[in-house]
C-alpha cells in the first residue's frame, strides 16, 4: 500500500482557487499512489465567521465532492480529507471524506471540536464514531486534526481492527511536539500506521510547516519519504510487518471495552 500525505497551503474563503491548485497538485502525485491525504478543510481553511461559512459551506451534492470524485477516478487513487459542509439550514460541519476511484465517498463529520478558537462554537460536533473504510485489502480509520488528542475515539479493539489511522489536519507549529508526540502514540497503542497531512503556509491562528506532515508505522517511527521536488510525503505500508508485529506482540488483544456516549 503506498501512501502520499501532501502539505498544501490553503487559501483562506476561496474555494475554487483551492480547488484548481488542489488539482494541480494531484497530477504531481505519483501514479502508483493508493491512497492521497490532503489536510483538513482544505477548499476554505478555518472559517469562524458565520457569514463567510454560509458563503463558502458546500452540501455534499457541491462543487467540491463532484471535484473530489472526478478527481480519484482520473488518477485512480482514493483521497482523504475534509471539507467546510453545510446541512443547508444554517449547520456547519467540518466534515471528513474518503472518496475511492469508483466514487464511492463516505464522510465522518468532526467530533472534538477546537475549544481555543470558535470552532466549538459556530461548527456542529459529529455524532457518529470515526469513519471506517476498507479499500484495496486495508482497513482504515479516519480522524480529524484535534480528535487526534483523544486515544479512546481512536481506540483499536478485538473483532473491529483497522491497519492505518488518517488524521488530515490545520495544526499549528506552536504545537509541533505535542502532534508528533500524539501521532506517534496512537500508532504504538492501536499497533497501526498513522498518517498525518497537515496544511502549510500561515493563518491567523499560526504558521504551519511542512515537517508536520507525516507518517508512523507501527512502532511510532517516522517511515516517510519526501520528495525534493514536490515536498510530499510516502511511504509503503507492509501488511507482513504489521501483520508480523501484531502476532509477535499481541496487545491488542488485551484493550479495554468502552461505551461512548455520542
Amino acid at each position: 500500500m503506498k501512501i502520499c500525505a501532501i502539505p498544501f497551503d490553503i487559501v483562506y474563503g476561496d474555494v475554487e482557487a483551492n480547488l484548481l491548485a488542489m488539482a494541480h497538485a494531484l497530477h504531481a502525485v505519483e501514479p502508483d499512489t493508493d491512497v492521497v491525504v490532503i489536510p483538513e478543510l482544505f477548499t476554505t481553511s478555518f472559517v469562524q465567521d458565520r457569514r463567510e461559512q454560509k458563503l463558502w459551506a458546500e452540501t455534499d451534492e457541491g462543487h467540491t465532492v463532484d471535484s473530489l470524485r472526478r478527481w480519484a477516478q482520473f488518477f485512480g487513487f482514493a483521497i482523504a480529507g475534509s471539507y467546510l459542509h453545510t446541512d443547508g439550514h444554517d449547520n456547519y460541519t467540518n466534515r471528513g471524506f474518503f472518496v475511492e476511484p469508483s466514487g464511492e465517498i463516505a464522510f465522518y463529520d468532526k467530533r472534538h471540536l477546537f475549544p481555543l478558537s470558535t470552532e466549538d462554537k459556530v461548527y456542529t460536533a459529529g455524532r457518529e464514531m470515526p469513519l471506517r473504510v476498507r479499500f484495496r485489502g486495508w482497513e482504515f480509520m479516519l480522524v480529524l486534526c484535534f480528535d487526534v488528542r483523544f486515544p479512546v475515539w481512536t481506540r483499536n479493539r478485538p473483532g473491529a481492527l483497522y491497519d492505518v489511522l488518517l488524521v488530515p489536519a490545520n495544526w499549528p507549529r506552536s504545537r509541533a511536539d505535542q502532534l508528533r508526540i500524539l501521532l506517534a502514540a496512537r500508532a504504538v497503542e492501536n499497533q497501526a500506521y498513522v498518517v498525518c497531512a497537515n496544511r502549510s503556509g500561515s493563518d491567523n491562528y499560526g504558521e504551519y510547516h511542512p515537517s508536520e506532515t507525516q507518517i508512523y508505522d507501527n512502532l511510532g517511527n517516522p517511515i516517510q519519504e519526501t520528495r525534493s521536488a514536490s515536498g510530499y510525503r510516502y511511504a509503503l505500508l507492509s501488511r507482513a510487518d504489521l501483520d508480523k508485529g501484531r502476532e509477535r506482540f499481541p496487545a491488542w488483544r488485551a484493550s479495554d471495552s468502552w461505551t461512548i456516549d455520542l
